[in-house]
Protein backbone atom coordinates (compact mmCIF):
# COMPACT_ATOMS: atom_id res chain seq x y z
CA UNK A 1 0.00 0.00 0.00
CA UNK A 2 3.01 2.16 0.77
CA UNK A 3 4.39 1.82 -2.47
CA UNK A 4 1.39 2.59 -4.21
CA UNK A 5 1.04 5.92 -2.39
CA UNK A 6 4.82 6.56 -2.91
CA UNK A 7 4.05 5.97 -6.82
CA UNK A 8 0.79 8.60 -7.01
CA UNK A 9 3.00 11.07 -5.22
CA UNK A 10 5.85 10.50 -7.33
CA UNK A 11 3.67 11.04 -10.35
CA UNK A 12 1.75 14.15 -9.13
CA UNK A 13 4.79 15.69 -8.35
CA UNK A 14 5.98 15.00 -12.05
CA UNK A 15 2.80 16.22 -13.27
CA UNK A 16 3.06 19.54 -11.45
CA UNK A 17 6.64 20.33 -12.58
CA UNK A 18 5.91 19.70 -15.91
CA UNK A 19 2.77 22.00 -15.25
CA UNK A 20 4.82 24.36 -14.26
CA UNK A 21 7.12 24.00 -16.69
CA UNK A 22 4.79 24.35 -19.54
CA UNK A 23 3.44 27.50 -17.46
CA UNK A 24 6.69 29.18 -16.96
CA UNK A 25 6.89 28.72 -20.62
CA UNK A 26 3.80 30.19 -21.95
CA UNK A 27 4.47 33.58 -19.48
CA UNK A 28 7.61 34.00 -21.19
CA UNK A 29 6.50 33.46 -24.55
CA UNK A 30 3.45 35.85 -23.43
CA UNK A 31 6.37 38.36 -22.23
CA UNK A 32 8.41 38.24 -25.54
CA UNK A 33 5.03 38.42 -27.87
CA UNK A 34 4.15 41.65 -25.67
CA UNK A 35 8.10 42.86 -25.50
CA UNK A 36 7.43 42.70 -29.59
CA UNK A 37 4.41 44.22 -29.96
CA UNK A 38 5.48 47.12 -27.94
CA UNK A 39 8.17 47.90 -29.59
CA UNK A 40 7.06 47.68 -32.94
CA UNK A 41 3.97 50.23 -31.53
CA UNK A 42 6.60 52.40 -30.09
CA UNK A 43 8.76 52.62 -33.68
CA UNK A 44 5.64 52.78 -35.75
CA UNK A 45 4.29 55.80 -33.63
CA UNK A 46 8.20 57.47 -33.53
CA UNK A 47 7.78 56.59 -37.40
CA UNK A 48 4.96 58.00 -37.60
CA UNK A 49 5.42 61.01 -35.76
CA UNK A 50 8.81 61.67 -37.78
CA UNK A 51 6.30 61.53 -41.12
CA UNK A 52 4.12 64.10 -39.53
CA UNK A 53 6.98 66.22 -38.57
CA UNK A 54 8.06 66.69 -42.34
CA UNK A 55 5.40 68.65 -43.36
CA UNK A 56 6.07 72.46 -43.41
CA UNK A 57 4.79 74.04 -40.30
CA UNK A 58 3.91 77.63 -40.03
CA UNK A 59 2.97 79.47 -37.24
CA UNK A 60 0.58 81.97 -37.24
CA UNK A 61 -1.43 83.92 -34.68
CA UNK A 62 -3.86 81.47 -32.61
CA UNK A 63 -5.89 85.00 -31.22
CA UNK A 64 -9.23 85.35 -32.43
CA UNK A 65 -9.18 88.64 -33.19
CA UNK A 66 -6.17 88.38 -35.67
CA UNK A 67 -8.25 85.53 -37.12
CA UNK A 68 -11.22 87.52 -37.40
CA UNK A 69 -13.47 85.20 -35.20
CA UNK A 70 -16.38 86.63 -33.28
CA UNK A 71 -17.47 86.19 -29.72
CA UNK A 72 -20.70 85.64 -31.07
CA UNK A 73 -19.87 83.55 -34.00
CA UNK A 74 -17.84 80.72 -31.44
CA UNK A 75 -20.84 80.93 -29.02
CA UNK A 76 -23.53 80.02 -31.68
CA UNK A 77 -21.22 77.35 -33.20
CA UNK A 78 -20.32 75.51 -29.64
CA UNK A 79 -23.90 74.25 -30.25
CA UNK A 80 -22.73 71.52 -31.96
CA UNK A 81 -20.30 69.06 -31.21
CA UNK A 82 -17.41 66.97 -33.32
CA UNK A 83 -17.04 69.26 -36.02
CA UNK A 84 -13.37 70.31 -37.12
CA UNK A 85 -12.97 72.66 -39.91
CA UNK A 86 -9.43 72.74 -41.93
CA UNK A 87 -9.47 75.67 -44.58
CA UNK A 88 -7.72 74.35 -47.74
CA UNK A 89 -5.57 76.60 -50.40
CA UNK A 90 -4.45 75.64 -53.46
CA UNK A 91 -1.66 77.79 -54.91
CA UNK A 92 -1.64 77.67 -58.34
CA UNK A 93 2.00 78.78 -58.89
CA UNK A 94 4.83 77.73 -61.19
CA UNK A 95 7.61 79.16 -59.70
CA UNK A 96 6.27 77.79 -56.03
CA UNK A 97 6.17 81.53 -54.43
CA UNK A 98 3.00 82.31 -52.16
CA UNK A 99 0.86 83.64 -54.99
CA UNK A 100 -2.78 83.79 -54.77
CA UNK A 101 -5.00 80.89 -53.64
CA UNK A 102 -6.54 79.48 -57.20
CA UNK A 103 -8.68 77.04 -54.85
CA UNK A 104 -10.32 78.14 -51.86
CA UNK A 105 -11.92 75.06 -49.63
CA UNK A 106 -13.33 74.46 -45.72
CA UNK A 107 -12.83 70.56 -45.52
CA UNK A 108 -15.06 69.77 -43.12
CA UNK A 109 -14.73 66.72 -40.58
CA UNK A 110 -18.03 65.77 -38.96
CA UNK A 111 -18.28 63.22 -36.79
CA UNK A 112 -21.97 63.47 -35.82
CA UNK A 113 -23.22 63.15 -39.11
CA UNK A 114 -19.82 61.23 -40.00
CA UNK A 115 -19.28 63.49 -43.44
CA UNK A 116 -16.68 65.42 -44.60
CA UNK A 117 -17.52 67.90 -46.92
CA UNK A 118 -15.91 70.36 -49.17
CA UNK A 119 -17.32 73.49 -49.21
CA UNK A 120 -15.56 76.07 -51.71
CA UNK A 121 -15.68 79.06 -52.10
CA UNK A 122 -15.38 80.70 -55.78
CA UNK A 123 -11.83 82.67 -55.72
CA UNK A 124 -13.33 85.64 -57.40
CA UNK A 125 -15.67 86.30 -54.56
CA UNK A 126 -16.05 90.06 -53.53
CA UNK A 127 -14.99 90.19 -49.83
CA UNK A 128 -13.57 92.47 -47.25
CA UNK A 129 -9.90 91.99 -46.86
CA UNK A 130 -8.50 93.19 -43.60
CA UNK A 131 -6.76 96.05 -44.20
CA UNK A 132 -6.74 96.13 -47.55
CA UNK A 133 -10.53 96.93 -48.33
CA UNK A 134 -13.28 95.19 -50.84
CA UNK A 135 -11.17 92.78 -53.21
CA UNK A 136 -11.41 89.15 -54.73
CA UNK A 137 -11.10 86.86 -52.01
CA UNK A 138 -7.75 84.86 -53.65
CA UNK A 139 -6.18 88.06 -53.32
CA UNK A 140 -5.83 87.50 -49.46
CA UNK A 141 -3.50 84.75 -49.51
CA UNK A 142 -1.13 86.95 -51.71
CA UNK A 143 -1.54 90.20 -49.62
CA UNK A 144 -0.81 88.61 -45.90
CA UNK A 145 -0.38 84.68 -46.45
CA UNK A 146 -2.08 82.12 -44.28
CA UNK A 147 -3.09 83.98 -41.59
CA UNK A 148 -4.71 87.10 -43.42
CA UNK A 149 -6.62 84.25 -45.59
CA UNK A 150 -8.58 83.09 -42.81
CA UNK A 151 -9.11 86.39 -41.16
CA UNK A 152 -10.83 86.78 -44.88
CA UNK A 153 -12.44 83.48 -44.47
CA UNK A 154 -13.91 83.71 -41.28
CA UNK A 155 -15.08 87.40 -40.90
CA UNK A 156 -17.03 87.50 -43.96
CA UNK A 157 -18.50 84.11 -44.01
CA UNK A 158 -18.87 84.18 -40.13
CA UNK A 159 -16.64 81.19 -39.71
CA UNK A 160 -14.46 79.97 -36.37
CA UNK A 161 -11.90 77.92 -38.23
CA UNK A 162 -7.69 78.35 -36.92
CA UNK A 163 -6.16 75.44 -39.24
CA UNK A 164 -5.00 75.54 -42.64
CA UNK A 165 -3.19 73.53 -45.33
CA UNK A 166 -2.12 74.82 -48.45
CA UNK A 167 -0.66 72.71 -51.66
CA UNK A 168 0.78 74.34 -54.80
CA UNK A 169 -0.96 73.04 -57.51
CA UNK A 170 2.47 72.45 -59.11
CA UNK A 171 2.70 69.44 -56.50
CA UNK A 172 -0.73 67.69 -57.31
CA UNK A 173 0.92 64.87 -60.03
CA UNK A 174 3.54 64.06 -56.92
CA UNK A 175 0.62 63.72 -54.45
CA UNK A 176 -1.41 61.43 -56.94
CA UNK A 177 1.28 59.24 -58.58
CA UNK A 178 2.27 58.47 -54.55
CA UNK A 179 -1.58 56.87 -54.30
CA UNK A 180 -1.27 55.32 -58.03
CA UNK A 181 -3.67 57.59 -59.67
CA UNK A 182 -7.49 58.74 -58.90
CA UNK A 183 -10.69 58.02 -60.47
CA UNK A 184 -12.31 60.94 -62.17
CA UNK A 185 -15.15 61.15 -64.35
CA UNK A 186 -15.09 63.47 -67.54
CA UNK A 187 -17.72 65.01 -69.43
CA UNK A 188 -17.37 65.02 -73.00
CA UNK A 189 -17.06 69.06 -72.81
CA UNK A 190 -13.73 68.55 -70.43
CA UNK A 191 -12.41 65.60 -72.91
CA UNK A 192 -13.03 67.48 -76.13
CA UNK A 193 -11.34 70.60 -75.02
CA UNK A 194 -8.24 68.87 -75.57
CA UNK A 195 -6.93 69.41 -72.51
CA UNK A 196 -6.13 65.92 -70.85
CA UNK A 197 -3.63 64.26 -72.19
CA UNK A 198 -4.55 61.11 -73.49
CA UNK A 199 -8.31 61.79 -72.88
CA UNK A 200 -10.43 62.55 -75.73
CA UNK A 201 -13.77 60.81 -75.16
CA UNK A 202 -16.37 61.44 -72.24
CA UNK A 203 -16.17 58.75 -69.12
CA UNK A 204 -14.50 57.89 -66.05
CA UNK A 205 -10.56 57.29 -65.99
CA UNK A 206 -7.80 56.20 -63.76
CA UNK A 207 -6.06 59.82 -63.87
CA UNK A 208 -2.40 60.13 -63.43
CA UNK A 209 -1.14 63.66 -61.69
CA UNK A 210 -0.57 65.27 -64.50
CA UNK A 211 -3.78 64.15 -66.46
CA UNK A 212 -5.66 65.10 -63.17
CA UNK A 213 -3.88 68.44 -62.42
CA UNK A 214 -4.89 69.38 -66.80
CA UNK A 215 -8.79 68.28 -65.45
CA UNK A 216 -8.48 70.37 -62.64
CA UNK A 217 -6.72 73.38 -64.70
CA UNK A 218 -9.16 73.50 -67.43
CA UNK A 219 -11.04 76.99 -67.72
CA UNK A 220 -12.25 77.93 -71.27
CA UNK A 221 -14.76 75.65 -72.00
CA UNK A 222 -17.47 77.43 -69.47
CA UNK A 223 -16.90 79.07 -65.95
CA UNK A 224 -14.93 79.31 -62.60
CA UNK A 225 -17.91 77.59 -60.96
CA UNK A 226 -17.19 74.11 -63.22
CA UNK A 227 -13.67 74.82 -62.96
CA UNK A 228 -14.44 75.07 -58.81
CA UNK A 229 -16.09 71.86 -59.09
CA UNK A 230 -13.26 70.21 -60.85
CA UNK A 231 -10.85 71.08 -58.36
CA UNK A 232 -13.47 69.47 -55.40
CA UNK A 233 -13.90 66.35 -57.95
CA UNK A 234 -9.65 65.92 -57.72
CA UNK A 235 -9.79 66.56 -53.90
CA UNK A 236 -12.23 64.48 -53.36
CA UNK A 237 -11.46 61.47 -55.11
CA UNK A 238 -7.69 62.00 -53.57
CA UNK A 239 -9.73 61.86 -50.03
CA UNK A 240 -11.56 58.68 -51.23
CA UNK A 241 -8.16 56.94 -52.62
CA UNK A 242 -6.50 57.95 -49.09
CA UNK A 243 -9.38 56.29 -46.70
CA UNK A 244 -9.79 53.39 -48.89
CA UNK A 245 -6.15 52.50 -48.72
CA UNK A 246 -4.75 49.82 -46.95
CA UNK A 247 -3.29 51.07 -43.83
CA UNK A 248 0.34 48.85 -44.81
CA UNK A 249 0.54 51.17 -47.80
CA UNK A 250 0.31 54.35 -45.44
CA UNK A 251 4.07 55.00 -44.44
CA UNK A 252 5.08 55.08 -48.29
CA UNK A 253 2.54 57.66 -49.51
CA UNK A 254 2.52 59.69 -46.33
CA UNK A 255 6.18 60.20 -46.99
CA UNK A 256 5.73 61.51 -50.67
CA UNK A 257 2.41 63.79 -49.79
CA UNK A 258 3.18 65.13 -46.10
CA UNK A 259 6.76 67.19 -47.33
CA UNK A 260 4.43 68.74 -49.96
CA UNK A 261 1.84 70.19 -47.35
CA UNK A 262 2.67 73.34 -45.55
CA UNK A 263 0.45 73.97 -42.44
CA UNK A 264 -0.06 75.29 -38.74
CA UNK A 265 -1.59 72.05 -37.45
CA UNK A 266 0.77 69.89 -35.00
CA UNK A 267 1.65 66.57 -35.46
CA UNK A 268 -0.82 65.23 -32.43
CA UNK A 269 -3.46 67.60 -33.92
CA UNK A 270 -3.19 65.58 -37.74
CA UNK A 271 -2.95 62.70 -36.06
CA UNK A 272 -6.27 62.61 -33.44
CA UNK A 273 -8.18 64.19 -36.52
CA UNK A 274 -6.89 61.09 -39.04
CA UNK A 275 -7.16 58.77 -36.51
CA UNK A 276 -11.02 59.90 -35.10
CA UNK A 277 -12.05 60.21 -39.02
CA UNK A 278 -10.34 56.00 -39.50
CA UNK A 279 -11.41 54.99 -36.42
CA UNK A 280 -15.22 56.56 -36.61
CA UNK A 281 -15.93 55.21 -40.09
CA UNK A 282 -15.89 58.98 -41.43
CA UNK A 283 -15.69 58.44 -45.20
CA UNK A 284 -19.07 59.69 -46.49
CA UNK A 285 -17.86 62.93 -49.05
CA UNK A 286 -19.93 65.53 -50.03
CA UNK A 287 -19.52 68.50 -51.85
CA UNK A 288 -20.75 72.05 -51.40
CA UNK A 289 -20.46 75.61 -52.77
CA UNK A 290 -20.90 79.15 -51.27
CA UNK A 291 -22.75 81.61 -52.07
CA UNK A 292 -25.57 80.06 -54.02
CA UNK A 293 -26.00 80.88 -57.73
CA UNK A 294 -29.11 82.53 -56.88
CA UNK A 295 -27.23 84.82 -54.08
CA UNK A 296 -25.05 86.04 -56.68
CA UNK A 297 -23.84 87.11 -59.86
CA UNK A 298 -20.43 88.72 -62.43
CA UNK A 299 -20.36 92.12 -62.04
CA UNK A 300 -17.50 94.68 -63.51
CA UNK A 301 -16.00 97.23 -61.10
CA UNK A 302 -13.95 99.55 -62.30
CA UNK A 303 -12.96 97.42 -64.72
CA UNK A 304 -12.58 94.11 -63.01
CA UNK A 305 -14.83 91.09 -62.65
CA UNK A 306 -15.86 90.18 -59.43
CA UNK A 307 -18.39 87.42 -58.23
CA UNK A 308 -20.76 89.87 -55.60
CA UNK A 309 -23.54 88.01 -53.44
CA UNK A 310 -25.91 88.80 -50.96
CA UNK A 311 -22.87 88.46 -47.39
CA UNK A 312 -25.40 88.46 -45.16
CA UNK A 313 -27.68 85.48 -46.42
CA UNK A 314 -24.75 83.67 -47.37
CA UNK A 315 -23.33 83.78 -44.14
CA UNK A 316 -26.36 82.19 -42.33
CA UNK A 317 -26.25 79.78 -44.92
CA UNK A 318 -23.06 78.85 -44.62
CA UNK A 319 -22.77 77.93 -41.19
CA UNK A 320 -26.39 76.29 -40.64
CA UNK A 321 -24.74 74.04 -43.62
CA UNK A 322 -20.98 73.57 -42.13
CA UNK A 323 -21.92 73.29 -38.73
CA UNK A 324 -25.69 72.03 -38.46
CA UNK A 325 -25.67 70.26 -41.54
CA UNK A 326 -28.89 72.35 -42.95
CA UNK A 327 -29.19 73.03 -46.13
Amino acid sequence: MGRIMNKNKNEKEKESFFHNLVNKKWKKALLIVFGLLLIIGISAFVYLQLLLGSMEKVEISTSNEDLGISEEETAYHNQTDAVTNIAFFGIDSFDGTKGRSDSIMIVTIDENTKKIKLTSIPRDSYVNIPGRGMDKINHAYAFGGPQLALNTLNSNFGLDIKYFATVNFTSLPKIIDALGGISITVTAQEAGSNSIPGITRAGTYQMSGKQALSFSRIRKIDNDFERGRRQRDVIQALISKMLNQPVSSYPKSLSTILPLVTTNMKSSEVLSIGSSAVTKGINNIEQGRYPLAEMAGGKMINGVYYYVFDIEATKELISKYIYFDQK
